[in-house]
């Protein structure tokens, strides 16, 4: 049942794969082995929905393949709200995301990946207060693409999700070409790391190894299995 007291206000749905074993984190199972890489995007989105719950503002969790919504809910549990991706490209599972999300009365809308695990809360209550006054949010990741994108409803476009060259490192800069040629009211918030492959996961690691406090359940994954940081540093 939706929320209608949730109308108008800001929301921001999270982009997530259910994680089964060699179906997520490929590029990350080559070099630590598909198990830990599945318990690793596990964690991730763990602490990507502990981050977006510090941040009151409603959210929906966009899943895939389709038909695991149930397997979310089983592991999540019901009391989140699911709904599922739709699209054989990233970009038209973006596109209809927003129009999913929009459709529920949502005036400002911002989606999160899943890579993220330290997103600080500030970069998040950045881009909720910064897309009330710009078109457009978006977080440049450090490998090209971008861990997040807001747009407001009175100028959606479809564009930065057509023709995009997914997967490559010029992601990002394809996408905002394609919105200044729209708009110039975007705000571009600071560059943050996704961890989508070895190296990623050991710059991570070197961040946080003295304090855990931060993304805590990859932390503790990490912490919990010495054999796979020996694998990682040596």
């Amino acid at each position: 049942m939706e929320d209608t007291t949730n109308s108008l206000l800001s929301g921001i749905f999270i982009m997530m794969k259910y994680p089964e074993l060699g179906k997520v984190k490929s590029r990350l199972a080559k070099s630590i082995g598909e198990e830990d890489a599945t318990n690793l995007y596990r964690a991730f989105i763990q602490d990507t929905i502990s981050a977006v719950q510090s941040l009151s503002v409603p959210f929906h969790i966009a899943v895939y393949p389709p038909e695991s919504e149930e397997q979310f809910e089983q592991w999540l549990g019901p009391s989140h709200r699911f709904f599922q991706q739709q699209g054989g490209s990233l970009g038209e599972r973006l596109q209809n995301g927003f129009a999913t999300m929009f459709e529920k009365g949502y005036r400002q809308v911002i989606s999160l990946a899943s890579d993220s695990p330290d997103l600080p809360l500030e970069i998040l209550q950045t881009a909720v207060t910064n897309l009330q006054s710009n078109n457009v949010v978006i977080g440049p990741a450090l490998d090209g693409g971008y861990y997040l994108i807001g747009f407001s409803n009175d100028n959606y476009v479809h564009d930065p999700f057509v023709g995009i060259s997914w997967g490559t490192e010029t992601v990002f800069r394809e996408t905002v070409t394609r919105i200044e040629s729209v708009t110039h009211q975007l705000h571009i918030l600071p560059e943050w790391l996704d961890i989508d492959t070895k190296s990623d996961l050991q710059r991570f690691y070197e961040t946080y190894k003295l304090d855990s406090s931060n993304s805590l359940h990859t932390m503790k994954y990490l912490h919990n299995h010495p054999e796979l940081l020996q694998i990682l540093f040596s």
